[in-house]
């Protein structure tokens, strides 16, 4: 199985960006990291610029994370 992330220091980038989003919605880590990660790959599949793409999944995961416990 291929991994969803390129390197160890892509790896570490983006699950600092779960953690930072998970305190910001209030939510478990697993939630938000199944939440994220399949807005990540998503993305990723149809990627020709990766350089955006955990800003993007991020916003991405954010909204429907909220919209889930509005």
């Amino acid at each position: 199985m291929r991994s969803l992330y390129e390197n160890e220091e892509e790896k570490e980038l983006h699950v600092r960006a779960i953690e930072e989003l998970a305190q910001e919605v209030n939510q478990p880590i697993a939630g938000v990291k199944a939440v994220y990660e399949g807005e990540f790959a998503r993305l990723k599949s149809d990627a020709k610029i990766t350089e955006y793409l955990a800003l993007f999944a991020n916003r991405r995961a954010r909204e429907t994370l909220l919209r889930k416990h509005a």
